[in-house]
């Protein structure tokens, strides 16, 4: 049976570094430990790139990426083209698998998305706050599981789902593929097909070609 893909956790980086790593054997993924409990074997940060190395034969490259919580690194093994088109200010969304090495815990990039709206950082930073602050009360909010039980939850829950898929979208000029929207948004496909379906029938986003959606 194949193995299902884990999903990437939005996480602070403060929270990756003053996490536990917990090394595993064999098919089993390592993770962090946080000091919430969650486990992240992959993880989804946005920062500011501010410092990039690439060596002279290509075979390695990094990037420290600063979230104002604390810095991590993104590195790269046999290539540095993950981080090619990355400069040193950057507004990045990262996501990648988390690892540790000589008592590092670093990333290593699966995609790395330059953002230009100011507005995704004050979003992603509002919704791990959220977060953070509902586990520690005890008042985490459950997942909604089906599209009719989203809007029985009310406006305001559907409202926040489109900006995420609008934010992600946007983050790339050339359009993202329906997969990477599902694979990078923690909801529901069937919620994520009908906001989508939305946004091209509204005309906020449109498709120049089939599974590939743009914002307008």
């Amino acid at each position: 049976m194949p193995m299902k893909r884990i999903t990437a956790r939005k996480v602070m980086i403060s929270e990756l570094m003053s996490g536990e790593w917990v090394k595993k054997e064999g098919m089993e993924p390592s993770f962090v430990r946080t000091k919430n409990g969650d486990n992240i074997s992959r993880a989804r940060i946005l920062a500011t790139v501010v410092n990039k190395f690439q060596s002279e034969d290509g075979n390695f490259g990094s990037v420290t990426l600063d979230d104002s919580s604390d810095t991590i690194r993104a590195k790269t093994f046999k290539t540095t083209d993950p981080i090619t088109s990355v400069e040193k200010g950057d507004l990045v969304d990262v996501v990648g698998k988390v690892r540790e090495y000589n008592d590092e815990i670093y990333i290593i990039p699966e995609t790395i998305n330059k953002l230009e709206d100011p507005n995704a950082e004050i979003l992603r930073r509002l919704e791990l706050a959220k977060r953070l602050s509902d586990a520690k009360s005890g008042k985490a909010k459950p997942k909604i599981d089906d599209e009719a039980a989203l809007e029985n939850a009310g406006e305001d829950d559907r409202e926040i789902l489109r900006r995420k898929v609008l934010v992600f979208i946007d983050s790339n000029p050339e359009g993202v593929n329906y997969n990477e929207v599902c694979e990078n948004i923690n909801a529901k496909e069937t919620e994520l097909e009908s906001v989508i379906n939305e946004l091209l029938a509204e005309g906020i986003c449109f498709e120049p070609t089939p599974g590939k959606i743009k914002k307008i």
